[in-house]
């Protein structure tokens, strides 16, 4: 077996499968791996520019060289000999090589001779002021993922044992001697950083935080087998190609990408084969390099074009080096997944040869595809997990987590579609929040289905653009139901200082479809000359709490041939409708939706596998060029955002007006020819049996429990919104989209129609929602990214619950202790629990199959037991089973 005489200092090892030592990169080529990867990306146009951005001034290469000198210290505390020795004596302490660096900067004798191997006066000379020499050293510590910290008195975990043994010399090893070499190396590959009479890099914390994310995009890059082999001796050469290689291959350096695109035809018409609709003309119209064009809001109907006005700018924005990416965000799994092979197709025609043509990424966890192969069919590039070297064993579960999900991946790729979460987590304070907003830096950021009635998530959309575009980086937001303050609100968290949140009449006054800059100027575009003018026809009726009254309608409709879509607020009202169309004689089965020929509502209530099945089975019976057809699809909000779907007859629980725009956008949306009787468009709405909503408040102005039930107040928090929406149902049964588009919208959610709904109850759920406001705004601004505070003053507070739910991340996804097949055929290897469904104790690794039968999988996690079948997940109880 090898030993640490034959190894010397370590960077990476890989272990056989008998346990002991296969092969092994020296810390320092590692650490020259890693700089080198460093040097390459700050020299790419766009991650140079956001460093001239957040520096305040032109960084010149040998600033440059300088940083990277830094980067190539990131791993400097693996010279500790605890952690050297914990690969070659299994009961050694499990060192680390982060936290272990704390005694060096309170026990002096050992704080003076690391100061003498780093040379640190020489290097901190390189920053105005000097000290920020130790910010930027504890940025680049941070390449795991989170800030490090060290605070005085703080003396856990190894802190004895590294202050006392690991940094101090034995008989043959001296950790500041390998200290003193990494320096060495620095010299030899980054000569120019030690050159005299430079100007300072300032010590900024924005600079900080940029420093840190590529940093930590350089050791993932740096630590790569493909690129970055192991088993090889100290070669500058080599690790400053194999570092230009990585880059080029990953699709980060998209030079010549951006002049193949160039040099071709580069008119709308071309890339997409029609003339451009007047709002994808007035998108396409903004010049690249405009500053007021760095943040567009297009506002239009749904159809109007919008994704295509959006591609177009990323066009053009590549073509002129203004952006190296796209990240297309979209609110749901289910519209990412439409939408990516969309742009996937579009790629294939603008660039033609698969060797000049961006990566397109599905950035959508467990679904993850590249080029539209899926991830689990390709060789993976990732290092295997033995060679990581990770501190803990939490974070090594952590890691896992993560990398299962491949988030450094997603936000690094050229063109990436995928859900905002992912993109919303650059700007919270999460693990790698650092490494996705520097890979975001790069890109165009475009999210889909923009509106006004979710104010936690806007809060933390603001925060986020207020970064991206503060940066000096492009977005563009795509909304069919934005309100007037929303708008305002971005506009203003971007730096717009001429617009102001409108009155009422003036919000409904303004134009739509409309384009609204940076600067605040908000010009209308127009319709398309032909477009679709759709007239719907609301019908609202009061049976909210008995569905199921509409199964004769319903027989009748699909008789005729009928497509009908039924859209409610929760997944359990949908699994009971579900439910009673089967059991009811004059449904017959061939007119129920279908997934591998099992009858099943849609929602996201189901195990990875089967949610990617179901989608496809959507998509298939339901998209554009489908055949017609009666047929009867119940699902949730899955089904109401981005899904170039079409159906004759909707179906819907009351909802706030401009989420209702997005489900009746699912309505005649394909010029097609329809049933007899629903040549025109029709969308029942499902609203309580009372004469107000406030009948649903109790007398602390909150929602009751059967209101939770329907969601409201749960799903839909301000029921003032719902309030204000039925009342125009019932005063105005038929609207004239788009036109009446801003009008509804601002009805239901501007500041001074919520005022108009007076009385006690009104007014204690308006204080309620008010609070519930101003807390998640707190809340917001307490998880986000704080990248206006120097490294060593800051510290990430992991979300908490509440955050965590709100981006989806509560969710838990449990193996199967036996994978089994699912009600699709489909094998079913772990389950998808929601929050509010987990059990308190979490501490099992698996969950556990109890039995099998025809009403599907009985399985228990924790406490907790659950019913996995074709209507996905469901809380079960044995006692009354």
């Amino acid at each position: 077996m090898l030993s640490h005489e034959h190894v010397g200092f370590w960077g990476k090892i890989r272990l056989g499968q008998n346990g002991q030592t296969d092969q092994w990169l020296s810390l320092s080529q590692h650490s020259l791996d890693v700089a080198s990867v460093f040097a390459a990306l700050a020299e790419l146009p766009a991650f140079h520019h956001k460093l001239k951005v957040s520096s305040g001034i032109e960084l010149d290469g040998i600033q440059l060289q300088r940083l990277a000198v830094i980067a190539l210290l990131h791993d400097v505390g693996k010279a500790n000999l605890g952690f050297q020795d914990k690969v070659f004596d299994a009961k050694a302490p499990r060192a680390g090589h982060v936290r272990e660096l704390a005694p060096l900067f309170d026990a002096p004798e050992l704080c003076e001779a690391f100061a003498t191997a780093l040379d640190l006066d020489e290097i901190a000379d390189w920053f105005d002021p000097p000290d920020s020499i130790e910010q930027f050293l504890l940025a680049a510590w941070s390449h795991h993922g989170a800030p490090v910290r060290f605070q005085t008195g703080d003396q856990t975990g190894n802190y004895y044992l590294a202050r006392t043994r690991w940094w101090r010399a034995d008989a043959t090893r001296d950790p500041m001697q390998a200290v003193a070499e990494l320096m060495r190396i620095a010299k030899q590959a980054f000569p120019d950083a030690f050159k005299r009479g430079v100007a300072r890099i300032p010590g900024r914390a924005r600079l900080q935080h940029r420093f840190a994310g590529l940093v930590m995009l350089a050791d993932w890059l740096g630590s790569h087998q493909a690129f970055f082999p192991l088993g090889r001796l100290l070669d500058i050469g080599f690790a400053r190609n194999a570092a230009r290689r990585a880059l080029l291959t990953v699709g980060l350096d998209t030079a010549s990408l951006q002049s193949d695109l160039a040099q071709r035809p580069t008119t709308f018409k071309h890339w997409f084969g029609f003339e451009p609709r007047p709002l994808q003309s007035a998108v396409d119209r903004q010049a690249p390099d405009d500053a007021e064009s760095r943040l567009l809001i297009a506002e239009a109907e749904t159809g109007s074009g919008k994704t295509e006005a959006a591609l177009a700018r990323f066009f053009r924005l590549f073509a002129a080096g203004e952006v190296d990416g796209l990240y297309f965000a979209l609110p749901t799994r289910v519209a990412a997944r439409e939408l990516y092979l969309r742009v996937v197709n579009y790629l294939e025609q603008i660039f033609p040869k698969p060797e000049c043509r961006p990566a397109a990424v599905l950035a959508v966890p467990r679904y993850a595809r590249i080029d539209d192969v899926p991830i689990d069919k390709l060789d993976r590039l990732l290092p295997d997990d033995r060679i990581l070297c990770h501190d803990d064993p939490d974070r090594l579960r952590q890691e896992r987590q993560w990398a299962a999900e491949h988030p450094k991946r997603f936000l690094a790729a050229t063109v990436a579609v995928g859900t905002v979460d992912q993109a919303l987590l650059s700007a919270v304070q999460t693990r790698h929040a650092h490494l996705r907003s520097v890979c975001l830096d790069r890109s165009l950021l475009v999210v889909d289905e923009v509106h006004a009635s979710d104010v936690y998530m806007r809060r933390l959309l603001t925060g986020l653009l207020s970064h991206h575009v503060g940066l000096g980086g492009h977005a563009m937001l795509l909304s069919a139901t934005l309100g007037a303050w929303a708008c305002a609100e971005f506009l203003q968290a971007c730096g717009c200082t001429t617009l102001a949140a409108e009155n009422y009449a003036g919000a409904c006054a303004a134009p739509y479809p409309a384009l609204t800059l940076l600067s605040g100027i908000r010009r209308s575009v127009g319709f398309a000359r032909g477009g679709s003018v759709k007239r719907v026809r609301f019908d609202p009726r009061s049976w909210l709490k008995q569905p199921e009254r509409l199964i004769s309608e319903l027989v009748s409709a699909l008789e005729a041939g009928a497509r009908v879509l039924i859209v409610l607020n929760t997944v359990g009202r949908a699994n009971a409708l579900q439910r009673a169309l089967e059991q009811h004689p004059a449904i017959q089965k061939v007119w129920l939706f279908r997934c591998q020929d099992s009858i099943c509502p849609h929602h996201g209530r189901f195990a990875p596998s089967d949610r990617e099945l179901l989608d496809q089975a959507v998509s298939r019976r339901w998209g554009k060029g489908t055949p017609p057809g009666p047929l009867v699809l119940i699902g949730t909000q899955t089904l109401e955002q981005s899904l170039d779907i079409d159906a004759d007859w909707l179906i819907t629980d009351l909802c706030p007006a401009d989420v209702l725009l997005q489900r009746v956008g699912r309505l005649h949306r394909h010029d097609c020819t329809r049933p007899p009787g629903f040549e025109a468009p029709r969308c029942t709405v499902l609203m309580p049996d009372c004469a107000s909503l406030a009948e649903w408040l109790d007398a602390r102005g909150e929602a009751s429990r059967e209101a939770k039930r329907a969601g409201f107040g749960s799903v839909y928090a301000d029921l003032r919104t719902l309030e204000l929406t039925r009342l125009m149902l019932l005063e105005q049964t038929e609207v004239e989209i788009p036109r009446d588009n801003r009008r509804l919208v601002e009805g239901a959610t501007h500041p001074e129609r919520l005022a108009t709904l007076s009385g006690p109850a009104w007014g204690k759920h308006g204080q309620n929602v008010e609070g519930l406001t101003l807390a998640h705004n707190i809340a917001a601004f307490h998880v986000a990214a704080q990248y206006d505070r120097p490294f060593g003053e800051l510290s990430f507070n992991e979300l908490n619950e509440k955050a965590r739910t709100r981006l989806g991340l509560d969710t838990l996804r449990i193996p199967l202790r036996q994978p089994s097949p699912g009600p699709f055929g489909a094998e079913i290897a772990e389950i998808t629990i929601p929050g509010h469904l987990a059990p308190k104790e979490r501490d099992d690794e698996t969950a556990e199959l109890i039995r099998r039968g025809a009403d599907g999988m009985i399985l228990r996690y924790g406490e907790r037991h659950y019913r996995y079948s074709r209507f996905g997940l469901e809380p079960f109880d044995e006692s009354i089973d």
